[in-house]
């Protein structure tokens, strides 16, 4: 047996190399293999060997062998698909021999890894396989269909999870499939692609940097319209054209209210995802150095390539003079710290969140504290707008900058003295949630600070998504639920909720001069704000205004039924408080249309004994749905989403 264990990633490297190389020659002398650069990283084989491998085991070699196949064969695909002309530093076979070679060698090898995976002779590591390898072709494809589209953070995880996180997974579950151990081999399938998520995210990460050495030309994934994930940093609401030089320098200088760049605190994110999974790859591999020199190393690399980057970026330009951010922190302070602790939290709660806290009396107290919690920073962090004294949008825009900069440090471990903050980010820090959703909830109430039109479905999803989906999906994670599919519907069930309050406060929203309806939508039936206006003054609604509003009602609707499918997933304490919010949410729909549509004049809400019927209703469906969700696996239980919108053209 040839033991890794103690050994980190650049001592084992060369074991490893001669032990792939001596099989693919013999591969090669028995049955043709095509020729393995087994050049690169190893990264694949490294996590297979990390995770119990043994390189003395023919199977395991085999298996091995065959998960690096894969990846390069996708590597040859790749460079078709980018018509990308440099690979490790040299010539890609695309550009030494065109595409047609390429092709057929990258064929070659996806069908030669296969039989090698056979060689295993483990029927379940041979399912795992195909699943990661037909997963990586799906990843792949989803990229392709999201060109030029900003992603939610559910939407580009599950693509990376598929093209990157499989093919880890399947390293990483190997050996103990070899062994057959089944509980063995999912807890480090999905160690391992979290493993490959973290790596596709560096990867990404590096791309955005011009200086950074990637054997692949700079901004790459820009040009061909991917989107990446440190641009969320940036609150950018459409993807970005590569081409727009000042946009790339603006990465790496601080933005408006903030002492710390975009990608710097992109960087942070790595950080807390990397101390939390080195720590779980840790108990579930206490010998191993391979995957925590890995980490280790991906981590220096960013720090050192973010350095040199902003030590080249020039300052942003000055738009004026801008409020001391000293001046706005105080008075900003004050009014968070007087909420005091949990007890304000829940009092708040009770009194504003009178729908959602119907169904939050089913948590048990533990968890309604974190959704108290939760609530109240949402809340406070609305009222920062909307109950502000000063009404000029660029010093809210510097006030909301300082709040962002405040969660920050709390998230960051950092005691900023105001226990809203420190109690709620100190514990979605120690349970390894992003800060993300709290910031994206921020990048939304800034969006009403500059009301723009809506001009379709899109917008208006992305704006839902900021001040409602993020609340779902942070209470999602912070009750141990991270599966890119159930977070997917997570998302969906916060778009329909904003839905049905835009649709139920269309004339409210209109007397504060906002209007959060689709004009394309509007346009399609022959209407006009103005028209809205108009009706809103004189009382009159215009002939298609209930033909628009039905529509509407009927894509949130389709929106509850789909999100409603993954609440089974959800932990049990967790899923009767969101079907039954998700029903009594749905049920005002009745309301508005009771009231013949008239969502400008009136206010369609439901009284108790309304909510009790659609509470019990909530309580049915689930029912039903865990019932459904048994019957066969994860997958086959939950659909795909049906498209939320058409895809904007890139610009």
């Amino acid at each position: 047996m040839t033991d890794a264990r103690g050994l980190d990633e650049a001592s084992v490297l060369p074991l490893l190399r001669t032990a792939l190389l001596r099989e693919a020659a013999a591969q090669r002398d028995a049955h043709g293999l095509p020729s393995l650069a087994l050049q690169g990283k190893l990264l694949r084989p490294l996590v297979a060997l990390a995770a119990g491998g043994d390189l003395a085991d023919p199977r395991f070699v085999c298996g091995a062998l065959a998960v690096q196949g894969v990846h390069e064969a996708s590597l040859l695909h790749d460079d078709i698909l980018d018509g990308c002309a440099v690979r490790r530093g040299e010539a890609s076979v695309v550009a030494r021999d065109g595409n047609a070679v390429a092709l057929v060698e990258g064929d070659h090898l996806l069908t030669a890894a296969y039989r090698l995976a056979a060689e295993t002779d483990c029927l379940s590591f041979m399912r795992l396989f195909a699943r990661a390898v037909e997963r990586t072709v799906a990843g792949e494809k989803a990229q392709a269909r999201r060109a030029g589209q900003w992603l939610t953070e559910a939407e580009y995880r599950e693509i990376i999870g598929w093209k990157s996180g499989a093919l880890f997974g399947c390293a990483a579950s190997l050996s103990a499939a070899l062994a057959g151990r089944a509980d063995r081999m999912q807890r480090d399938q999905a160690l391992g692609a979290r493993l490959g998520q973290l790596y596709q995210m560096v990867d990404d990460f590096l791309d955005l940097c011009p200086s950074a050495e990637l054997g692949k030309p700079a901004l790459l994934d820009l040009k061909q319209g991917k989107w990446t994930w440190p641009l969320v940093e940036t609150g950018v609401e459409r993807f970005p054209g590569s081409e727009d030089v000042g946009f790339v320098g603006a990465l790496f200088t601080p933005s408006a209210g903030m002492a710390t760049s975009p990608m710097r605190r992109a960087l942070e994110r790595v950080e807390q995802e990397v101390l939390h999974l080195g720590a779980d790859w840790r108990v579930a591999h206490p010998g191993d150095e391979i995957v925590p020199s890995l980490l280790r190393r991906w981590l220096d690399t960013l720090r050192h390539t973010l350095d040199r980057e902003e030590q080249r970026a020039a300052p942003p330009p000055s738009a004026g003079v801008a409020p001391r951010m000293e001046d706005l922190e105080t008075p900003v302070r004050s009014a968070a710290t007087a909420l005091g602790g949990s007890d304000g939290w829940e009092a708040s709660f009770a009194q504003h969140a009178r729908s959602f806290r119907f169904a939050a009396r089913l948590f048990p107290p533990e968890p309604a504290r974190l959704v108290a919690g939760v609530y109240a920073f949402c809340r406070f962090t609305d009222d920062l707008v909307d109950r502000a004294e000063d009404s000029d949008p660029g010093r809210l825009e510097a006030v909301l900058g300082v709040w962002q900069g405040l969660v920050r440090r709390a998230w960051t471990h950092h005691d900023t003295g105001i226990p809203l903050l420190d109690e709620v980010f100190g514990e979605t820090a120690r349970r390894g949630v992003s800060v993300l959703y709290a910031e994206e909830l921020i990048r939304g109430m800034a969006m009403d600070l500059r009301p723009a039109p809506f001009e379709d479905l899109a917008r208006v999803r992305l704006y839902a998504y900021r001040v409602a989906s993020v609340v779902g999906l942070w209470l999602t994670e912070l009750f141990g639920n991270r599966e890119p599919s159930i977070l997917l519907r997570a998302e969906r069930m916060g778009q329909a909720m904003q839905l049905t309050n835009i649709l139920r406060d269309v004339g409210e929203d209109w007397h504060r001069g906002r209007l959060y309806l689709p004009l394309d939508r509007l346009d399609a039936h022959g209407l006009t704000p103005a028209m809205v206006g108009e009706a809103v003054g004189t009382g009159r609604l215009p002939a298609a205004w209930p033909a628009l509003m039905e529509e509407l009602l009927e894509v949130a609707e389709r929106d509850y039924d789909e999100a409603f499918m993954a609440i089974p997933a959800l932990p049990p304490f967790f899923q009767r408080p969101v079907a039954v919010a998700a029903r009594v949410y749905a049920g005002i729909h009745d309301e508005i249309r009771s009231n013949r549509y008239d969502n400008l004049n009136k206010r369609a809400w439901t009284r108790l004994p309304t909510k009790l019927v659609l509470g019990g209703q909530g309580l049915w469906d689930l029912r039903v749905a865990r019932a459904r969700y048994a019957e066969g696996a994860r997958e086959p239980a939950l659909p795909p989403l049906s498209p939320p919108v058409s895809p904007p053209q890139l610009v």
